[in-house]
């Protein structure tokens, strides 16, 4: 296989891992439920666009922001991760969901992230680019074991 190619399958092999887009069609099923086919379109859509800037702000960004507040990217990694709980968490003692604008804010802030662009993906994408930037394949490999 040719370097690039390589190169391109160790580094979508682990996003696709982490975003875990077959996972999250459920929640888009429920939270689109009851909705027009052009609202559901519209949700897609808003949480695709912003699961991108998200990704490509701290794909190019993000490891200056967290140097420029001192943060380490495993310290970022678990600090999300608790952030998570802790909303998974008020979900599951509240019985429901926050009542939100279904149209709008729905599609950032729960699916857009940190649903698709949350943490985990977040910390895939500067661990990927500061092993890309080495040029050395082999440290690509074992990602999921860094992530772990």
């Amino acid at each position: 296989m040719s370097d690039w190619l390589n190169s391109f399958v160790m580094t979508i092999i682990p996003l696709f891992i982490v975003i875990d887009a077959i996972g999250s069609i459920l929640y888009v099923v429920s939270v689109s439920n009851g909705l027009s086919r052009y609202e559901q379109h519209k949700i897609a859509n808003i949480s695709v666009i912003t699961a991108a800037i998200v990704g490509m702000a701290f794909l190019f960004f993000g490891q200056l922001l967290l140097n420029a507040m001192n943060i380490t990217v495993g310290s970022f990694a678990i600090a999300g991760g608790i952030v998570l709980l802790v909303l998974s968490i008020s979900d599951i003692v509240t019985g429901h969901k926050i009542e939100l604008d279904r149209e709008s804010l729905v599609a950032i802030v729960p699916l857009g992230t940190p649903l698709l662009a949350g943490p985990a993906t977040i910390t895939a994408l500067l661990l990927l680019v500061s092993m890309l930037s080495e040029h050395d394949e082999s440290k690509v490999a074992d990602l999921p074991a860094r992530l772990t």
